[in-house]
């Protein structure tokens, strides 16, 4: 193996991760019962000001300052809380001290910082021992593809004996307890407490989708990361200050490792630039690892995965140059972690479907219908370049449903790209921004050639059924739910509303044109 590819054996070893993939076996489990609960503030925020005392120790954090208990820190946040109220009940209540953003005009002891939530978030890692330091830490950042590979990730290292917890806008496991979240992705002390959670239930591994937006603001800063996988491409950095890959790249550890996709300049020159220890995975360029699709039909892609000088073949349903990518990226880890080639493939293509990622649900005699949550200009261009070159000798249906709050150039670059790939467009609302469709769907106009190929449904259900009694058995149906706002439980919820409209108007189909009974004779 190329010494490129043992680069992380230092973080392995020390997190037990090499024991579970030789012996299965796990490492002993972190218990919050052996770290000390009291924090010194001033260790924890060595910026922070203080009043009346040089430093305050917080033995817990009260929920409210209605549940404080004596000597309980209460926190202030500026436009929630009432000033007044709040000193007085913490007074009365016997509150340690306050953290806030602005100096209060009372006796108790305060910490003033410059972000509540980044505080909160020193202040909880320190409460818990680090939990990072506990785990084997892989944050995924990207435009698009983090959270199908946060998942080929979290596959790869279950299959391999190791316990793993991941953090994905899709659902969230501790490594034990698998759920749904009712809210979006999470960050700071939130982040944190999940990381401890995942490290009392003996998790030896943790999996993280991280927003670019969130990295940009610090909320990741309490965290070490042993692997930063970059996905899509790299997403640039507005207006000012550095971009949220930049962000998490100085949260690497000094052992860490920066799997790099080689098909995106912008992403290699801002890896580069960090001076990391990178390794890089590709389907069009040159790379440590490249994935190369020969077929793709029938909902199901064949790749060629290549290291050095082996070559595996992987077969599986998740279609496309972005997936076939997430899959190289994947089996990059799996050879990180000392895996073979063959073992590393074989066990990333065990992931069959993600919810919302080229979701397929078919039937005989009617047109393949495929679920996408797109949600970004990138993303639904990924998706209609990978249904429309499997789409066969049929044609290539494509439903987009758009926000009504989005901006005018978001909305016409959906037009562009649909107008682009799509043999029948129509162009829908999500069920929250029907009272804007007609101004939204103007926008998408904007950027259409041909204004008379668009079909303009307010009601997505409506566009659906159109579609399906439109559509011929050969075609493929493809669903762009456009929600990118959408919290865990909310999108499942909506996938699996989808999924049974779809059934009832098959089978209602079905009841009015039955299908001949084939009888076996001889």
């Amino acid at each position: 193996m190329k010494p490129i590819l043992s680069m992380c054996r230092e973080a392995i070893m020390r997190h037990g991760i090499d024991q579970a993939l030789t012996k299965a076996t796990q490492a002993t489990p972190y218990s919050r019962g052996d770290v000390d609960s009291s924090v010194s503030l001033r260790k924890a925020l060595p910026a922070a000001r203080f009043t009346t005392t040089g430093d305050i120790l917080a033995d817990s954090i009260a929920a409210s300052v209605e549940q404080a208990k004596r000597g309980d820190l209460v926190v202030y946040r500026i436009g929630k809380d009432d000033p007044a109220r709040l000193v007085a009940q913490a007074m009365a209540r016997g509150a340690g001290g306050i953290l806030t953003e602005q100096l209060l005009p009372c006796p108790v002891p305060q910490c003033i910082v410059g972000d509540i939530e980044l505080a909160m978030a020193a202040i909880a890692a320190e409460q818990l021992g680090r939990p990072d330091q506990k785990l084997l830490t892989i944050g995924v950042i990207g435009s698009a593809g983090k959270t199908t590979t946060s998942l080929l990730l979290s596959t790869l290292l279950k299959s391999s004996g190791v316990r793993v917890g991941f953090q994905t806008d899709l659902g969230v496991n501790d490594g034990v307890v698998q759920t749904t979240a009712p809210e979006s992705l999470i960050s700071g002390s939130s982040l944190i407490q999940w990381l401890g959670d995942a490290a009392d239930a003996g998790s030896q591994a943790a999996v993280m989708e991280l927003s670019d937006e969130l990295a940009r603001y610090g909320h990741y800063d309490e965290i070490e990361f042993d692997m930063v996988v970059v996905t899509g491409s790299a997403i640039g950095a507005g207006d000012f200050g550095p971009s949220g890959l930049q962000c998490v790249l100085e949260r690497l550890a000094a052992d860490g490792v920066v799997i790099a996709p080689a098909d995106d300049p912008r992403a290699m020159k801002l890896i580069e630039e960090q001076d990391v220890r990178t390794v890089t995975y590709g389907v069009r360029k040159a790379a440590d690892v490249t994935a190369k699709i020969i077929d793709q039909s029938c909902g199901m892609t064949t790749l060629l995965v290549t290291y050095d000088d082996t070559t595996a073949v992987m077969e599986t349903s998740l279609c496309g140059g972005a997936m076939a990518a997430n899959h190289a990226a994947a089996v990059l880890v799996g050879l990180l972690l000392d895996q073979p080639l063959h073992e590393a493939v074989e066990k990333v293509s065990t992931l069959r479907s993600v919810p919302g990622r080229g979701q397929r649900l078919s039937r005989y005699g009617h047109a393949s219908i495929v679920l996408d949550l797109g949600g970004t200009p990138d993303r639904v261009a990924a998706s209609l370049r990978t249904f429309r070159s499997g789409k066969g000798a049929g044609r290539l249906w494509v439903i987009q449903a758009i926000d009504g709050g989005e901006q005018p150039e978001i909305l016409a670059r959906y037009g562009h790209l649909i107008e682009r790939f799509a043999d029948k467009a129509i162009v829908t609302s999500l069920p929250s921004s029907r009272e804007n469709f007609l101004a939204a769907s103007h926008a998408v106009l904007d950027g259409v050639e041909k204004c008379a190929s668009m079909r303009l449904v307010a009601d997505r259900t409506r566009a659906i059924q159109w579609a399906m009694n439109s559509s011929g058995p050969n075609d493929t149906i493809l669903v762009i739910t456009g929600d990118r706002y959408q919290t865990a439980m909310s999108a499942r919820t909506d996938l699996q509303n989808l999924e049974a409209m779809i059934e009832k108007q098959w089978d209602k189909a079905d009841a009015a044109d039955p299908k001949p009974a084939l009888k076996i004779v001889g």
